[in-house]
């Protein structure tokens, strides 16, 4: 008997070598079990990850708007009679009161990175026979920029624009049959129209955003949708932006603002994410269970196997540990 261990590794090394197949089926299956488990936690802790790069990319954190116009009775009442039905009133783009002010506030709030104002609204691109409907997005791009990954997203020409230069998306522009330095007529619903030369192409990988969203400069959505001077919303960027809704509730101490954290609109996709995060934990939790419990039946199985020549070793004098 080898005297540099002792009595009990000597005999659970000659048991591990006896049952070689069965130790190397034990380890396998501990190292499979663990493989899964890592492998699940790596997938999922990526997939989110990309999912929260792709939603980060091209929207704010947090928006700052003017609350929607409601609609008002047409004659007083005393609160006696009930409406029954209340026309709702169509909304058009109006300014942030005083937005200037609320930028400056807003920025010296600690963990406010950018505040960009952007005046949005809808118009139509004109181009020879063509007449399509966009989503138009006045910006500023020295603050825009930092805000949003426009520029990683520019497969043709730069993001750059004047008061005469517009950013559409790589679907609208094969659509059109226009490339970079070809112009177009921007023309909006109250009649003004602008003709702007193509600065730019963008891919967002989304074909929505490829097709109805076009960028210009602030003062050019200013002058076509009648806001001179003013902006539709004011968009944030934060240092942490999974704490975007306490920055949000912060803000909002601001008179006559709405705002809007990007947790509180893509609530449903949170739900979602929740969801399939629990799927994968309970997924690990029995691959956890299912290798512990296979390991734990082995020595189980081999004590009754071996009840023999245990009774043996407690009658030579062996203790139960």
């Amino acid at each position: 008997m080898n005297g540099l261990l002792p009595f009990e590794w000597v005999l659970a090394t000659r048991f591990l070598r006896e049952g070689l197949l069965q130790t190397i089926f034990i380890i396998a299956g501990v190292a499979l079990g663990v493989s899964v488990i890592v492998f699940m936690s790596t997938l999922l802790n990526g997939l989110q990850g990309s999912i929260f790069k792709t939603l980060l990319d091209y929207q704010a954190q947090i928006i700052i708007s003017p609350y929607d116009e409601a609609p008002r009775s047409l004659r007083e009442h005393d609160g006696a009679e009930t409406a029954i039905l209340v026309q709702p009133r169509a909304q058009r783009p109006r300014s942030l009161d005083q937005w200037q002010k609320v930028r400056d506030t807003t920025l010296a709030i600690p963990g406010v990175l950018v505040v960009a104002p952007v005046v949005e609204g809808a118009a139509f691109i004109l181009r020879g026979d063509a007449n399509t409907g966009v989503g138009v997005r006045g910006i500023e791009p020295e603050s825009y920029l930092r805000l949003v990954a426009l520029k990683e997203k520019i497969v043709a020409g730069s993001a750059d624009l004047t008061s005469t230069d517009i950013v559409i998306g790589v679907k609208l522009a094969k659509d059109l049959g226009v490339w970079t330095g070809d112009k177009l007529t921007l023309k909006a619903a109250s009649g003004v129209s602008s003709v702007l030369f193509i600065t730019g192409i963008f891919d967002y990988g989304n074909q929505g955003q490829n097709t109805g969203s076009v960028y210009v400069a602030l003062r050019t959505a200013q002058s076509l949708l009648g806001l001179p001077g003013g902006a539709t919303s004011l968009q944030i960027k934060v240092a942490a932006p999974f704490e975007a809704e306490t920055l949000a509730q912060q803000i909002a101490a601001q008179p006559d603002i709405k705002v809007e954290s990007w947790i509180k609109t893509n609530a449903e996709f949170f739900k979602a994410l929740s969801g399939q995060t629990l799927t994968f934990f309970m997924i690990r939790l029995f691959v956890g269970i299912t290798a512990a419990l296979g390991i734990a039946s082995v020595p189980v199985v081999s004590v009754v196997q071996k009840s023999k020549e245990i009774g043996i070793l407690r009658a030579t004098g062996t203790t139960r540990r």
